[in-house]
């Protein structure tokens, strides 16, 4: 193989809770992008790789001219650091219709404190994640089709053939809020245009455990395997397997071992959540050992507040919540915990794992 094991992070800038959006859009742009951009800074030292980040759609459908300027700017940046991105396109993790506000451009509005994303209306409630209300997202209307496929479209002919790009994340946690398979169609056709369109990159959809109704959250880390036919097809449409597991470490080796079989690469897009028992200290290691290309959730803790445990799990006794979730450095940049931040540099020395010998 060519290229290094991979190496990275969920990037969720810390000083907003407007995720890319805030960094990318018209307003107040220069400073949005410094703030992100020492972030950025903080991770090359630490030899990281490469980031997972959601691109803005509504962005793109509002200031579409300043979402490829400024997207330019940050590939730039990332390219600058020897970094590259895996940009996430859709996702379902959302809230229900009467919950779902329009994104904000221009100043983003501050959090509530004690809720993960920093708002209390959040896709973690227990309903929502029991399937009791279901999430909506945009792609259920049935005209927002060939603004979709234009939105790809562009993508496709911005980047489709751009090494700092590394892989297209179609869908994130498709069938999550309740919406099993509401999102397929759509997640089928972007799979088909980017296709269709010929982009040099991997196209890949997260497998993460998706429920079936009845079961809890804690049956897909107990028992990893296939729970739905989205997972299914993710696997199927994907180049690429990726994966989210948020298990102790025994659990991480079951779900390894079951994966074995399909026979492709494989990359965890989302882990380390210790109130769960996925540490830095044990995972890290793992992820190398095994050749599986790793992005940690969360980096720089701030307003998103991805510390604070998801509201249907806060029930669980078993759940230590003065444990962080999320996140391995303060807001100063001072490390959340030494030994993390000493196993990420160790682990990160040398990524070129496949000329060593077997």
């Amino acid at each position: 193989m060519s290229h290094e094991w991979i190496s990275g992070f969920n990037l969720v800038p810390s000083t907003s809770l407007g995720g890319m959006l805030y960094v990318l859009q018209e307003y107040d742009h220069e400073n949005a992008f410094r703030q992100t951009a020492k972030e950025i800074a903080l991770a090359a030292s630490l030899k990281l790789n490469s980031i997972r980040a959601g691109l803005p759609f509504y962005l793109w459908l509002k200031q579409r001219d300043i979402f490829f300027k400024n997207l330019d700017q940050f590939l730039e940046l990332l390219d600058s650091y020897g970094m590259t991105m895996m940009p996430v396109l859709f996702s379902d993790c959302t809230v229900p219709k009467s919950q779902y506000r329009e994104p904000v451009l221009g100043p983003q509005p501050e959090p509530v404190k004690g809720y993960f994303g920093g708002t209390d209306q959040n896709a973690f409630d227990e309903k929502i994640q029991a399937g009791e209300n279901i999430g909506y997202s945009i792609v259920d209307e049935p005209e927002m089709e060939p603004v979709i496929k234009q939105y790809v479209s562009d993508l496709a002919e911005h980047y489709g053939k751009d090494p700092r790009i590394l892989i297209w994340n179609i869908w994130n946690e498709i069938g999550n809020s309740g919406r099993d398979a509401m999102s397929l169609p759509m997640m089928r056709q972007i799979f088909a245009w980017l296709r269709e369109a010929d982009v040099s990159q991997p196209l890949t959809s997260d497998m993460w455990g998706a429920q079936v109704q009845g079961e809890t959250y804690y049956a897909w880390l107990n028992d990893p395997h296939i729970f739905g036919e989205v997972d299914r097809e993710s696997i199927e449409l994907s180049d690429i397997i990726t994966f989210h597991f948020y298990g102790d470490y025994y659990h991480t080796k079951q779900l390894i071992q079951y994966l074995r079989q399909f026979n492709r690469p494989l990359i965890n897009t989302e882990w380390m959540h210790r109130p769960l028992g996925s540490f830095m200290e044990t995972h890290l290691p793992l992820w190398k050992k095994e050749k599986i290309g790793s992005y940690f959730f969360g980096f720089v803790n701030g307003k998103p507040q991805m510390n604070v445990v998801w509201d249907f799990i806060k029930p669980y006794a078993s759940v230590d919540q003065k444990l962080w979730m999320h996140d391995i450095f303060h807001s100063d940049f001072t490390p959340y915990d030494k030994d993390e931040i000493a196993v990420l540099k160790a682990c990160n020395e040398n990524k070129k794992i496949w000329e060593q010998k077997q």
